[in-house]
């Protein structure tokens, strides 16, 4: 067997191989970092990066309906009540510990869609962690991911020519099923930079040296030696991690502030991969679900905070679209053990300066549910998937067909792209500063020429399209 039929098939039997910890590159043969590589991702330097809540994530307690009696019939012991829900609109709030989503929000940078989901749900963990990582059937069994493919659609020459920088980084110890393609994975897996960079170096050195310090040097020198020519990119991980810094404090004992405090500085750094996958476990609430729920909700508000500030201080925000996922939501009514079972549909959150703000989709019917009394799907998730590739990352729609097997719809997510005409206000054939001056005199007033959000008044939603605009010109 060849290398890349070895790795080929090594990949898609499973996640790969982890050595020391790391996910190792399934590149194949990799002997040049060419030019078409290097630009096919270089039109944008827009990152997606996406939290994994893993366990199944209850959306009625997240996204509270606090006007709806039927959802504290469902749940007598543990609802969360009006006065505790962080109000958004009349009848909907958010989990208390999630203070600054609510702040996002409020500021028109957090999106909550709900009931996203899939026909014929499967309430398995580990089949419906499949069907998300893979945008597969819930039928249909795939041994590549959605964000594999998708890569792979950009670099025509992959692998036998690598991008310069790696495409994704899944930070965690094994390489994430959504980052596998066709011919191998798309992506690599970290934890510590630093470590990272040790690995590959110590591998190398043995494979040079033709050492094997330990027993399990043996079984593990074909791998290293399978993969010498393709771990391209441990100095550009340890210089950007090196060149990044954190420039807020992320709270301690919280693994996902870690992981996205790790996320900031390499995007801080210069690192140009375009998606980052970072996860938070724990979301399995079948008993005590209030307390659990609770903790979860606070380490997840306040990783994202922390994140979220970091960027700003780096003024990095406006490349950066956030994105969470969970295999599927809770049941509706609670059990026995104060908890809630495994379910079907749950809401996503998106968070930057470019999505399109508020709720959307209907609220949660409880009376109309299946025959276990779950909710039905109002998004399929891979209408979403398709949304963010097509609206953040410009994605074609031929290229989006391509990507999935079903037919996909768009959902508007980010805030539409302004002609220039809509924004040039001095008429002038440019948007610059003195458009921005021009729309500051009339911020607070009713004109409708400045009225960019149609809502009758000239406020802060009006000023976020226009910056959109503007970054966008």
């Amino acid at each position: 067997m060849n290398r890349r039929d070895f790795m080929k098939n090594a990949t898609r039997g499973g996640a790969g191989f982890a050595l020391g910890g790391f996910m190792t590159r399934a590149y194949g043969r990799a002997e040049a970092v060419g030019p078409l590589a290097a630009s096919a991702l270089s039109e944008t330097d827009r990152v997606l990066v996406i939290i994994r809540l893993n366990g199944g994530n209850d959306g009625l307690n997240t996204l509270v309906n606090f006007e709806n009696d039927a959802y504290y019939q469902a749940r007598p012991k543990i609802h969360i009540t009006k006065q505790e829900a962080l109000r958004l609109t009349p009848t909907q709030g958010l989990h208390p510990q999630l203070t600054g989503f609510k702040e996002l929000y409020d500021e028109g940078q957090m999106m909550i869609m709900q009931g996203v989901g899939y026909p014929n749900p499967n309430r398995s963990h580990f089949r419906s962690t499949d069907i998300w990582l893979t945008a597969s059937n819930s039928n249909e069994f795939l041994n590549n991911g959605w964000l594999g493919r998708y890569f792979e659609s950009q670099t025509p020459g992959f692998p036998d020519t690598l991008p310069e920088h790696p495409l994704a980084v899944d930070i965690g110890p094994v390489l994430s099923l959504a980052l596998l393609g066709k011919n191998g994975a798309m992506g690599i897996a970290l934890r510590n930079p630093r470590q990272f960079v040790n690995l590959v170096e110590r591998g190398n050195k043995i494979i040079e040296d033709g050492k094997i310090p330990t027993p399990a040097g043996y079984e593990l020198d074909f791998i290293r030696r399978i993969n010498f020519e393709s771990l391209q990119y441990s100095s550009q991980v340890r210089d950007a991690a090196d060149k990044g810094a954190n420039r807020v404090e992320y709270p301690t004992g919280n693994s996902l502030a870690t992981q996205l405090s790790l996320v900031a500085r390499l995007i801080a750094g210069g690192l140009k991969s375009k998606v980052y996958l970072v996860s938070q476990g724990g979301y399995d609430t079948h008993s005590n679900q209030l307390n659990r729920h609770n903790t979860l909700m606070r380490y997840l508000n306040e990783a994202v905070t922390s994140f979220v500030q970091d960027l700003r201080q780096h003024q990095l925000q406006d490349r950066v679209l956030g994105m969470s996922i969970s295999e599927f939501g809770r049941r509706t009514k609670e059990n026995g053990s104060a908890g809630t079972d495994h379910g079907t549909s749950a809401p996503m959150f998106f968070f930057g300066p470019s999505v399109q703000a508020g709720i959307a989709g209907p609220q949660p019917n409880f009376g109309q549910v299946d025959r276990r009394g779950d909710f039905y799907y109002d998004h399929d998730f891979r209408h979403v998937y398709a949304s963010v590739l097509n609206q953040w990352f410009d994605v074609s729609q031929d290229v989006v067909s391509s990507i999935f097997s079903s037919n996909t719809s768009h959902i508007p997510i980010l805030r539409p792209k302004f002609d220039l005409a809509k924004v040039d206000f001095n008429a002038d054939g440019k948007l610059d500063f003195t458009d921005f001056l021009e729309f500051a005199q009339a911020f607070g007033t009713n004109e409708t020429k400045y009225d960019l959000d149609g809502d009758g008044n000239v406020g802060f939603g009006d000023f976020l399209r226009f910056v959109d605009a503007y970054r966008n010109r």
